[in-house]
């Protein structure tokens, strides 16, 4: 098993910290004095419960939430954990992100446009819909329902131990270095265990369920789809370039995925040998992988 490998010098200038950001329009209300009507009408104290109204049907909002929805996926896909304030670690797939990204802020906001422009009619339509509980001052002004939508992506650079262009003393230059570098080590390794649980969650579901996939004279016992294999393809494409430590187990693993696993789903449905060798593959690298995450959890435990 080698050992956990440490971050690069130059990891500053291989990576970057990207954050997403989508606001959209709620278009539902907590409505008090229904709330309060409710609870006493059941005499309920006033607080027990809260009646959140729906301000126009929700149909209406779905292609833009369908968008944004897919827009966070491939942002989470693309990018590893850092820290708890909205930025991840982007590495070499950087222009792909941005490509991909940029093309989903297409879709969102003419989504929105489609929805702001039947937004008159919309709040007219609710007048009759929600009957007494319609108030005019839930809804924006027409002019205004654009600005509660947007799409944003930042980028700024990871912290770098070496970049100090302030004037402190060598000791307590030393100690902020040190700080940093602590810092970012511990991120990384957080970032490191993402990819491993993400490998090791696709590479145990594929194992599952072709172990569970059975085909008898009655028909076909707990079929599966091909996303398995698509997924898993999709993750082995990008994980070389996530993977930002240069881990060399996990560079291995991958390799051996890529190799060992990655069958044509047509095969898989017509033979009757190949789901079963699969299985058997992807289920020893799972526990090559548990054996691996283990040790790994044990030595940034310090133990």
């Amino acid at each position: 098993m080698s050992s956990i490998p440490s971050p690069e010098a130059t990891l500053s200038s291989r990576a970057m910290l990207c954050s997403l950001s989508i606001s959209q329009w709620s278009a539902s209300k907590h409505d008090r004095e229904a709330s309060e009507e409710i609870a006493i009408h059941h005499g309920a104290q006033p607080d027990v419960g809260r009646y959140n109204k729906l301000l126009i049907p929700k149909e209406t909002l779905a292609e833009v939430r369908r968008i944004a929805g897919e827009a966070r996926r491939e942002h989470y896909f693309m990018t590893l954990p850092w820290d708890d304030n909205g930025y991840r670690v982007l590495a070499a797939v950087y222009m792909e992100h941005t490509e991909k990204l940029r093309e989903y802020s297409r879709q969102f906001m003419a989504a929105v446009e489609v929805f702001a422009a039947q937004f008159d009619q919309l709040v007219l339509e609710s007048r009759s819909r929600l009957g007494g509980l319609f108030r005019a001052e839930d809804y924006p002004r027409p002019r205004q329902i654009r600005d509660k939508f947007g799409f944003e992506t930042k980028v700024m650079p990871l912290p770098d131990a070496n970049d100090f262009r302030v004037t402190l003393g060598d000791e307590e230059k030393d100690r902020l270095k040190r700080q940093i570098a602590a810092s970012v080590e511990a991120s990384l390794t957080v970032a490191s265990r993402e990819l491993w649980r993400r490998m090791y969650e696709a590479v145990s579901h594929l194992a599952e369920r072709l172990t569970a996939y059975k085909v008898t004279d009655q028909g076909v016992e707990h079929p599966f789809r091909d996303s398995i294999v698509t997924g898993l393809i999709k993750l082995v494409d990008v994980m070389p370039r996530l993977n930002v430590t240069a881990d060399p187990e996990l560079e291995r693993l991958t390799a051996e995925v890529r190799a060992s696993l990655l069958v044509d789903p047509a095969e898989l449905h017509k033979s009757e040998s190949v789901p079963t060798d699969t299985a058997m593959r992807a289920a020893r690298i799972a526990r090559q992988m548990s054996a691996y995450m283990a040790g790994y959890q044990l030595a940034v435990a310090g133990i």
